[in-house]
């Protein structure tokens, strides 16, 4: 999957943070711990989403389908097999 760039007001957004962040610096002794910046806070994947759509695909069944889609099918199938056996026969009887 291709990685998501940030936006233009993303990156000013978090450069105005880092600015402030060294404004407002605590000395290191007195505070040790510190919180994750914004751009480590990874997000959750949203799954959710992608389980509702397996079910809703799940529940098409083939009578919601137009017959006249699968009846064109069945016809150019049929066309198909019918052009590939004929040469088939055509090669057989060339070639014998």
């Amino acid at each position: 999957m291709a990685k998501k760039r940030k936006t233009r007001q993303e990156k000013i957004i978090l450069q105005l943070k880092r600015e402030l962040a060294k404004k407002t610096q605590v000395p290191a002794s007195i505070s040790t711990k510190s919180k994750p910046s914004q751009e480590a806070i990874s997000q959750p994947p949203k799954i959710k989403a992608k389980q509702a759509r397996a079910q809703e695909k799940s529940d098409i069944s083939i009578s919601s389908f137009n017959p006249k889609l699968i009846r064109h099918d069945l016809i150019k199938t049929l066309i198909l097999s019918l052009v590939v056996i004929s040469l088939e026969l055509m090669l057989y009887l060339a070639l014998r």
